[in-house]
């Protein structure tokens, strides 16, 4: 962590500049993070819009709870993001639910930046906006189509990712809306030092704000958090503060978030951004203003819009009467202005009532019998003929007879519903589901069909909740063969490669007719894994040493990428691995590596991201640089100076995490998931020539009325086993692989592991995918690797 981050609140409520922004969370890695969490720094920024009175408390719990979330996730970094969001609109889902009955509802806009080294990696959820001012350039990150209008709607949350190299002198501006006077320091290429930005975002306009300035500086991973002047607070001008969470399994206090000041400085309670239909603040005697920090400007709501109007000299004791309806000039009764008329209540709930009432009666009637009896009873067991002082019982026999008999009736009701009503239910959505079996039956289009099957699923699934039948069994196998088929899905049976798993985070897998290469993401060591003698697995090769260290003259850094050479090669060599630096690993089974750097390129290295091979030549993807550079190669060996693939055109992106080159043909994956691709031309008359994006053509007639590959998480792309020249998408997230056809990027299929299989893979993203020459796909989830044969 060489760099600094510098954390800038800018957040104004009614023409006041408040201390402390709520929802805005910065913390370094606690003491015993989740594996791959350790190098990880969190910024977490939330904003929540609606109508609901949010407090302080729940404000803070909103947004540290995705920051306890993300440090307990293990594995990919996209996953412990998504885990951090699907967090926090969990809570907020909740509360919503709860509400609903009152009309209140809150919608959380959602910015999640985790940097690591020389990358930030945004989580977007809700119209949020990230604009960078990195070197030379301006980028501005906002795909509302992606990230979706916000959690706390739906169960599952829209997620847009991002990426950027980080590096000093790049400074970022987190917000969810503007003001239009920002326009011209958003387009400005040379904003000035960060105070002089701060002072002009400030000035420019008088409306309440709501955003985050962080600047990036040389340093030691400190987490900086500036406060407003002190000519407005009477504070210090500046409070640094390096936040170090307690460890995370200490929940709640596991996060600490930025400090809220006392009452009297900021609001007690906060809503920002409200929606057009949000309520406005109320005075209330007694208690502070809930909902202080909402905009008081004037707004025209519509008529059909209930609205809370104040009562006037509302006497202090008001009867639980209804008022009686004035009658006006024309005769009618008009309803007093004081008090709305009370709804009656429908005859069900009075029946209940009334029930209830009846059944609690009787439980005190049968108490007092038995205390009487009881009282009667005893002095007749006594051995003398004078009179006994009748039987009181105590407070604690009273005490145990009232919570005996109602645990009893409860007890017996329980085990009525449990054989009854469970049954009942089941036969209800059992039926519903046979119904909706014969309805997709006889359909004929294909999204019909595919609803209705969907539909068929869903009851199923819900009678199986009760209880589960080989009657159910085959209606849900039915139903998920059908969605198969409509969808193009091929499923495979996948086994464990060992016994025992791994317990290391894979990140890169490359894969030859008799061996298995993984990449250790966490050390960047190459581990070898050969069939085990019992043909059931696979087992580690102790003796495969490929690691950084220092090789000769030269040293090795952690690896980045892994790839496999051709049997035969001057090197003898069966991997070939590249570090940050561009330095070659050769490694083989038995042998010492060797290790030879490839010459830099005229503008040096930023950092090697990734890099792959093509009839014989090297292809290394620069991607802070926004560069690829290609080496020629002879029998495995790269030792000329590499030529820039673009020639004079530069991509405008620097998020590329991964590459394929067919022939003269390089195709580009980002880190929001959209490909992009470039022919290389040999004549100078006619430039290279690329397209960004890469139209993705779905032709499964049951897919029509959606888009699947904009809620697909991409994040690594290879070649289907020859003599196949289908490229292959994995999606993390979903546990598929996507099928495309070269050049015209047509879907052909997906693949994904079968269901209900006892070696089935777990639930969690894979980390990384691999395909053998001999048609082996290899998929890593949760330190485990599983392979499936004769992929098709």
């Amino acid at each position: 962590m060489a760099l600094d981050l510098t954390l800038s609140p800018l957040y104004r409520v009614n023409g006041q500049e408040q201390n402390s922004l709520p929802g805005l969370v910065a913390l370094t890695p606690p003491a015993a993070p989740a594996r791959g969490r350790e190098r990880d720094r969190l910024i977490a920024y939330l904003i929540l819009a609606g109508n609901a009175v949010i407090s302080s408390g729940e404000y803070a719990q909103a947004a540290e709870a995705a920051a306890v979330a993300f440090y307990q996730t293990p594995g990919a970094l996209t996953t412990a993001l998504k885990a951090a969001v699907e967090k926090t609109n969990k809570i907020l889902l909740e509360r919503n639910m709860n509400s609903a009955k009152n009309g209140q509802f809150a919608v959380g806009w959602l910015t999640l930046a985790a940097a690591r080294e020389a990358q930030c990696t945004f989580a977007l959820s809700g119209p949020m906006r990230v604009h960078c001012f990195c070197r030379g350039e301006i980028r501005h990150i906002h795909e509302p189509a992606v990230s979706g209008k916000g959690l706390g709607a739906n169960q599952t949350p829209n997620i847009h990712y991002a990426q950027i190299p980080l590096e000093a002198g790049v400074r970022l501006l987190f917000f969810g809306r503007a003001p239009d006077s920002w326009k011209d320091v958003l387009e400005d290429r040379t904003p000035g030092s960060l105070d002089a930005m701060r002072r002009r975002l400030l000035t420019l306009s008088n409306e309440d704000l709501n955003a985050v300035l962080i600047q990036a500086t040389e340093g030691t991973g400190v987490l900086n958090v500036l406060k407003k002047r002190s000519t407005e607070t009477g504070e210090e001008p500046v409070d640094s503060t390096q936040l170090k969470p307690s460890p995370v399994e200490e929940a709640p206090p596991s996060v600490e978030s930025i400090p809220q000041e006392k009452a009297s400085a900021s609001p007690a309670a906060h809503l920002v951004q409200p929606s057009a239909y949000a309520i406005p603040p109320q005075e209330a005697p007694h208690a502070a203003d809930p909902t202080a920090s909402l905009p008081r400007g004037s707004r025209e709501f519509p008529p059909s819009i209930p609205r809370r109007q104040p009562i006037q000299n509302a006497p202090t004791a008001v009867s639980s009467a209804v008022l009686e309806d004035k009658p006006s000039e024309s005769g009618q009764a008009v309803p007093s202005p004081r008090l709305r008329r009370r709804r009656e209540p429908p005859e069900w709930t009075r029946r209940a009532a009334k029930a209830a009432a009846a059944a609690i009666q009787a439980v005190r009637l049968a108490k007092e019998r038995s205390a009487k009896r009881f009282k009667a009873f005893l002095p007749r067991l006594l051995p003398t003929a004078e009179p006994v002082e009748p039987y009181a019982p105590s407070n604690f026999t009273m005490a145990g007879i009232a919570i005996t008999v109602p645990l009893i009736v409860v007890v017996v009701m329980f085990v009525v519903w449990t054989k009854y009503g469970r049954s009942q239910q089941y036969e209800t959505h059992l039926a519903l589901a046979r119904q909706k079996r014969e309805q997709a039956l006889v359909l004929t289009q294909p999204i019909e069909q595919r609803r209705a099957w969907e539909s068929v699923l869903l009851s199923v699934g819900i009678a199986e909740s009760h209880t589960k039948t080989e009657e159910t069994v085959s209606i849900r196998r039915e139903a998920e063969t059908k969605l198969d088929e409509l969808l193009g899905i091929t499923r495979l049976q996948f086994s464990p490669a060992f016994s025992g798993g791994l317990g290391v985070e894979i990140s890169r897998m490359a894969a030859s007719e008799s061996d298995l290469f993984l990449l250790n993401a966490e050390k960047g060591e190459a581990l070898r894994a050969q069939p085990s003698a019992s043909g059931r697995g696979f087992q580690i090769d102790a003796s495969f040493n490929c690691k950084p260290g220092v090789y000769g003259n030269y040293t090795v850094g952690p690896l980045v990428d892994i790839l496999t050479l051709p049997v035969l090669n001057s090197i003898n060599a069966t991997m070939l691995g590249i570090d940050a630096a561009g330095n070659l690993l050769y490694c083989a089974p038995g042998q010492v590596a060797l290790a030879i750097p490839l010459s830099p390129p005229d503008t040096n290295w930023k950092r090697v991201t990734a890099f792959t091979m093509s009839d014989g030549n090297l292809y290394v993807l620069d991607a802070p640089a926004r560069a690829v550079w290609v080496y020629n190669g002879k029998d495995g060996a790269f030792i000329d100076r590499p030529y820039f693939f673009f020639g004079g055109q530069t991509p405008e992106k620097q998020d590329v995490i991964d590459l394929l080159v067919s022939g003269d043909d390089l195709y580009m994956l980002h880190a929001d998931g959209h490909l992009s691709a470039c022919s290389y031309s040999r004549l100078e008359t006619k430039p290279t020539r690329c397209e960004d994006p890469v139209r993705l053509i779905n032709p499964f007639p049951a897919y029509q009325d959606e888009n699947i590959f904009s809620s697909a998480h991409f994040t690594q792309m290879f070649f289907a086993a020859l003599p196949d020249p289908s490229i292959l998408l994995l999606d993390a997230d979903a546990q598929s692989v996507f099928r495309f056809s070269p050049r015209t990027f047509e879907l052909q299929n997906q693949i994904r592991p079968a269901r209900e299989n006892a070696n089935s893979i777990p639930a969690g993203a894979i980390g990384a995918a691999a395909i053998a020459p001999n048609h082996v796909l290899y998929l890593a989830v949760n330190g485990q690797v599983y392979f499936a044969a004769n992929m098709p």
